[in-house]
């Protein structure tokens, strides 16, 4: 008879231990320390395992040596609390009823929601509070048709949620000189993100704040105080997230495929007003 060798035991153990119906996360996607603002979790999160429906959710929570459990999910599904479609080995969070816990009341799945996600952002003229509609409406008279294309060009504004709790923004526009200062028109600021967690079934994004407008995205905030933004799941799907802001406004995004593509179209129209400005000097 063959001996087991060391390689063949090892392989058993982890067979043992994550069932083959459901795929090993990542040791970073697992939730990261958060602030000491935010209360204790509620969540638990593991992997959706094979077998789940949309009435019944097989869950394979991250804790060594556990089995699959198989969750109720009708009434959370009844009432909006399944925020995506758990697939086969996707990373979940899940949030058991008090009162019964064969029942899971919302259900979050964390792997579809990373990626950018982005929302339009019009401008609005400087001077509009200034400005009689008469006095208006002649200054843009004396504007190009083109420039006034390019300073009404809506903005995507959002987020980009990566692995490890990573977050970064989107909205930010090179401007190549001083000239942007010139337009007629503002964009409202656009928050820096640096990281994001699912807790207590919402979702909570750090954002730092800078006076630096030109700044890369990717740098140094360790010493730049944070700020904290607690919104509320609505809706998502695989191109489709509806938030909602504490104060019961809605934020309705769209998938993108990457910030830079996200920002393209601003971006040209960025150009467009600073060649024009420069040609008005």
């Amino acid at each position: 008879m063959m001996k087991n060798s060391p390689l063949l035991l090892a392989v058993t153990v982890l067979l043992t231990i994550f069932p083959s119906s459901c795929r090993q996360t990542p040791a970073d996607d697992t939730p990261s320390a958060v602030d000491t603002v935010s209360p204790p979790d509620s969540m638990i999160y593991g992997l959706t395992c094979d077998g789940t429906t949309d009435s019944v959710l097989v869950f394979l929570p991250f804790t060594r040596g556990a089995d699959p459990v198989s969750y109720n999910i009708v009434t959370a599904q009844a009432t909006g609390k399944v925020i995506g479609r758990p697939s086969l080995g996707d990373w979940v969070g899940i949030i058991l009823n008090p009162n019964d816990t064969t029942e899971a009341t919302m259900v979050v799945n964390l792997d579809q929601l990373k990626g950018t996600w982005t929302y339009p952002v019009r401008p609005s003229w400087k001077d509009k509070s200034k400005l009689s509609p008469r006095a208006m409406r002649q200054k843009l008279s004396e504007l190009p048709d083109s420039l006034k294309e390019a300073y009404m060009v809506p903005r995507e504004y959002g987020f980009t949620l990566k692995r490890s709790s990573v977050a970064s923004p989107v909205g930010f526009v090179r401007n190549k000189s001083s000239l942007h200062d010139d337009s007629p028109v503002e964009y409202p600021e656009v928050k820096r993100y640096t990281n994001w967690i699912c807790r207590n079934g919402q979702l909570i994004l750090t954002s730092v704040r800078d006076t630096a407008d030109n700044r890369p995205a990717q740098y140094n905030t360790r010493n730049m105080p944070a700020t904290y933004d607690t919104l509320s799941f609505v809706f998502l799907s695989d191109d489709s997230l509806i938030l909602r802001r504490q104060d019961g406004r809605q934020i309705h995004m769209h998938r993108k495929q990457s910030a830079e593509l996200a920002n393209l179209k601003a971006q040209k129209a960025a150009d467009i007003i600073q060649s024009g400005t420069k040609s008005k000097k």
